[in-house]
């Protein structure tokens, strides 16, 4: 069973959302709050697997996030707004979120986001991670990627990225590099592992972190 606590100053989305994932096999709901301050609380007391918190908090209270993913046993972070064109989505996931959603989104997206977010990947809005994707492009150019710390990665692992950036996949940059797939998927599992990351949508992850603040358009869940 999955643990939630839900977060956000609305109680009409916050029991909307409740009453959804209480339809879905798996899920369970152990606490909901209107304030960031007795969110902390119910986090502290329940220690749930995941937190749904409504984005608007990431700019209200912006050292909400850091200090529940810093608690002993963090929950993972899920932010929800009204549309995923808010740039409170961008900022939070700047600030740590593992993933972003619609309040709309039908209870079956939920269910497969909170699913994947509780196996340890993200999930975030395709033109996020296009936008992050670009910001890459843009580490890349200005050479200030990989983080400062990081091993610098070689030239063949350098071009790689750049066609990961422009969302090449593994076989369409074999062919212009003249390698195989696998010894592309090879140079990218090194890399992965040197920045600390899991798969192309952590690395856009990533990617934003460290990157100027972009302005997504609308864009849709994706795992």
């Amino acid at each position: 069973m999955i643990s939630i606590v839900l977060g956000g100053p609305d109680p009409a989305i916050r029991q909307a959302l409740a009453a959804g994932f209480g339809r879905v096999e798996g899920l369970q709901v152990v606490g909901e709050s209107g304030s960031p301050e007795h969110l902390s609380l119910l986090v502290a007391s329940h220690r749930p697997a995941i937190a749904v918190v409504e984005a608007c908090w990431a700019d209200a209270c912006p050292g909400l996030l850091g200090r529940l993913l810093a608690r002993p046993s963090a929950p993972r972070m899920v932010m929800y707004a009204d549309t995923l064109a808010r740039p409170e989505i961008l900022a939070a996931v700047k600030l740590g979120a593992h993933g972003c959603l619609s309040r709309h989104a039908p209870v079956t997206t939920w269910r497969e986001a909170i699913l994947a977010v509780h196996g340890g990947d993200s999930w975030i809005p395709r033109a996020l991670m296009a936008a992050a994707l670009a910001d890459l492009r843009h580490l890349l150019c200005m050479d200030q990627w990989p983080a400062p710390g990081m091993a610098p990665l070689t030239d063949r692992q350098r071009e790689i990225v750049r066609w990961v950036a422009q969302g090449l996949s593994n076989k369409e940059i074999g062919r212009r590099m003249g390698i195989s797939p696998t010894t592309v998927k090879t140079h990218l599992h090194n890399i992965f592992e040197r920045a600390g990351i899991n798969g192309r949508q952590q690395l856009a992850v990533h990617a934003l972190r460290q990157a100027t603040p972009a302005h997504p358009a609308p864009g849709t869940g994706v795992n």
